[in-house]
């Protein structure tokens, strides 16, 4: 189960991102600076590149556990960024876009969070199940 959780936790941070991000919204946005999209694509390939790491690790390599913190690194980046946003006038969904809520949170924000969640619980039940093997 715990190798399915990390999947789904790298599909969130690694590859939902892409099918988003690259859009008007964001990377095609026109107002947007040239060098905010250089910025746009660098977060962009560098979290696909960790996401196909870290399938690889976690399907061929069996290290789960690796596996989980990159995937941890990844959304904990959008969590950081998130919770910073007063620090450097951001914003979770751009302006005139209107974004589906679930619990009057942004859908993007609530799944971030989620699998964030998710996947700190999938590293904790693994490192539990590690202890527990060891114990044998």
């Amino acid at each position: 189960m715990t190798k399915y959780l990390t999947t789904l936790c790298l599909i969130a941070g690694g590859v939902m991102p892409l099918i988003v991000d690259i859009s008007p919204s964001h990377l095609l946005n026109p107002s947007w600076e040239p060098h905010a999209r250089l910025h746009e694509v660098w977060r962009l390939s560098t979290n696909t590149l960790i996401f196909s790491l870290g399938i690889y690790l976690l399907w061929i390599k069996k290290r789960e556990v690796l596996s989980a913190i990159m995937s941890l690194c990844i959304l904990a980046g959008f969590v950081i960024a998130e919770m910073l946003i007063p620090l450097y006038g951001g914003d979770t969904v751009s302006q005139g876009i209107v974004e589906p809520e679930i619990l009057h949170i942004p859908i993007g924000v609530f799944m971030f969070y989620s699998a964030f969640i998710i996947q700190i619980f999938t590293l904790s039940l693994l490192r539990y199940t590690q202890a527990k093997l060891k114990d044998l």
